[in-house]
């Protein structure tokens, strides 16, 4: 089942501003009518603050958020304070979608990468609604599936890949997801959510603006040749879009 089949009809209680806010989101979208009726009650619409940590590592999932306009990454925390960007999750998608559906604590750290609005909902609402329908409980999992595969390519990518193609890979992400915003991180700070030295970060950001694919100042990156960017890119960018593109799930 694609992630397209968002019907005509729209719950008779539905806000008209709530209701426009599912609609940018598009796992919601996509859900049948009535197991959207059953969770709209307990949504509400939230704004969510660049490095904001929505689930703590090792903690339960209490509350999940669908994001609309922000983007959001996991990060896997270690125990020196060192932390590395395991998946990102834009409006394509859910936060802490695993761990919540398998009851468990959640593995890694969930925190806002891009500032924005996302829909927030008690995670028992979503659970009890899967239990009850199996068109949920199937989009979920290719949601899972989606998530599990951008994590097992990017672990394959950071072994194999030179740095310039990995940012390549890392930027177009960004870009999928970022709906137009240009990018505010300093060298410093990718270099810790891609596990790289910043000298490392420097020569390969360095490379791509020479060639005309980025722009950077203090602060910030923007794509100013996105063509220019998929061609310094890995082959792992296309392999996870095609992937997602197959489940209906591309952020794109």
């Amino acid at each position: 089942m694609k992630l397209s089949r968002f019907t005509e009809s729209l719950p008779a209680h539905a806000e008209g501003g709530l209701m426009a806010a599912v609609l940018k989101n598009k796992f919601l979208s996509a859900i049948a009518q009535e197991d959207l009726a059953a969770m709209l009650p307990r949504m509400r619409e939230v704004e969510l603050r660049k490095g904001q940590v929505l689930i703590e590592q090792e903690a339960a999932v209490e509350e999940v958020h669908f994001p609309l306009s922000a983007q959001l990454c996991n990060l896997t925390i270690f125990t020196d304070g060192r932390s590395v960007e395991t998946a990102v999750v834009g409006s394509e998608g859910v936060s802490g979608l695993a761990p919540f559906l398998a009851d468990a604590p959640c593995a890694w750290q969930v925190v806002v990468q891009i500032a924005g609005s996302a829909l927030a909902l008690p995670s028992s609402v979503l659970r009890s609604q899967a239990r009850e329908s199996a068109d949920l409980r199937g989009l979920l999992v290719r949601l899972v599936h989606d998530y599990q595969a951008q994590s097992a390519q990017t672990a394959a990518c950071n072994t194999v890949h030179r740095s310039t193609a990995k940012l390549a890979r890392w930027l177009l992400m960004f870009d999928d997801r970022s709906q137009g915003k240009k990018l505010e991180i300093t060298q410093q700070d990718l270099a810790a959510l891609m596990g790289m030295q910043r000298t490392t970060i420097n020569q390969a950001a360095g490379e791509l603006k020479t060639l005309g694919a980025i722009a950077y100042q203090r602060g910030y990156i923007r794509i100013t040749n996105r063509d220019l960017l998929e061609r310094s890119s890995c082959e792992c960018y296309e392999m996870q879009r095609r992937r997602s593109r197959a489940l209906g799930l591309d952020p794109a």
